[in-house]
């Protein structure tokens, strides 16, 4: 006889904890909701084409995953989960994300990526904890202009998009260390990515960049300065024409040379 999925949360880490993953769960079953002291509940990898409002009873929860299903919408409910600091809900085939998610004033970690959004909420800038931000492999055409208003962002991949402009206000995103925007549609590095002190990883790849723009030689000042510099400068598979094919093949330190 067939039986179903174990209840029973555990303490991991000081946290009550939920572990639904891979159970090939078609639905969460409703006692779920009654556990009211969840901090974190993970139904990652099952079949889970929805999730109820009743998530909105959970109202310590700080970490929801639900990356992997085939999640088509959200509940508006996610946006009363005011303790939430990490939620994934990337690997779905979500369309939109609620405008709650932008009102909850904890969450630190937001992971979106591989759905079909369009366009996302406005309000992001509201996300003033936000630490990681993935939005890759969807359909924008435009980042969110809030972005460049999230003072404590350390991660940012809008990679694999259909990006061909940025935001302005990059340079005000001063505890930046990460930032991907390869396959899109972008002729240009930001400017304001030169700008970016604790700038660690820049993957630019897969764009129609014929020429590393002006900026991109700020980079170098940065060293001089003793600024933390670039460890890696991603731009392959771009047209280049400007700096030499052979010198990029040859890494960082070829190309600042070349461009001073």
């Amino acid at each position: 006889m067939a039986t179903g999925p174990n209840l029973q949360p555990q303490t991991v880490n000081g946290r009550l904890k939920l572990d639904l993953s891979n159970q090939g769960l078609t639905s969460i079953p409703e006692e779920v909701f009654d556990i009211t002291d969840l901090e974190f509940l993970d139904v990652s990898r099952n079949k889970l084409t929805s999730i109820p409002e009743a998530i909105g009873r959970l109202q310590k929860l700080s970490r929801l995953d639900a990356d992997g299903n085939m999640l088509t919408s959200l509940p508006q409910a996610i946006g009363s989960l005011q303790k939430l600091t990490h939620l994934y809900i990337y690997d779905n085939q979500l369309t939109e994300v609620p405008s709650g998610v932008c009102s909850l004033p904890n969450l630190e970690v937001l992971n979106v990526s591989n759905n079909k959004l369009s366009t996302f909420p406005p309000g992001v800038e509201k996300l003033q904890k936000l630490r990681e931000l993935y939005i890759y492999g969807n359909l924008l055409t435009e980042v969110p202009s809030g972005v460049c208003s999230l003072p404590n962002l350390e991660v940012l991949n809008v990679g694999n998009n259909k990006l061909s402009t940025f935001p302005p206000g990059v340079e005000k995103l001063q505890k930046l260390r990460v930032l991907y925007i390869y396959d899109n549609q972008l002729t240009e590095v930001p400017s304001g990515v030169c700008s970016l002190p604790n700038l660690e990883v820049l993957g630019v790849g897969m764009n129609p960049i014929r020429r590393l723009s002006d900026d991109v030689t700020r980079l170098t000042r940065l060293k001089t300065l003793s600024v933390p510099a670039l460890k890696g400068l991603d731009v392959s598979g771009n047209p280049l024409t400007y700096p030499p094919q052979d010198v990029c093949k040859q890494g960082t330190s070829a190309i600042m040379a070349f461009l001073k």
